[in-house]
């Protein structure tokens, strides 16, 4: 099963996530996919496809999610 990993969205005025398949490289460690959903017209991601980020567990509408927190070192 593929991983997904919410990134929040810039500009929406509210707090708003994205689900997005990711690659998992080590530990909390994701390589983000999503280059086949992202339009850099409609949204704008806190996190580009591709990019390695480090994920923590959240509560997210009463359900644990892996969400984007930083760019991995």
């Amino acid at each position: 099963m593929t991983p997904i990993i919410y990134i929040k969205l810039l500009n929406e005025g509210t707090d708003v996530y994205r689900p997005v398949s990711a690659f998992h490289i080590q530990d909390q460690i994701y390589e983000l996919g999503g280059a086949d959903i992202y339009d850099s017209d409609d949204e704008v991601w806190e996190f580009l496809p591709g990019t390695f980020v480090l994920v923590e567990e959240r509560v997210m509408e009463g359900e644990i999610a892996s969400v984007a927190i930083t760019k991995a070192p």
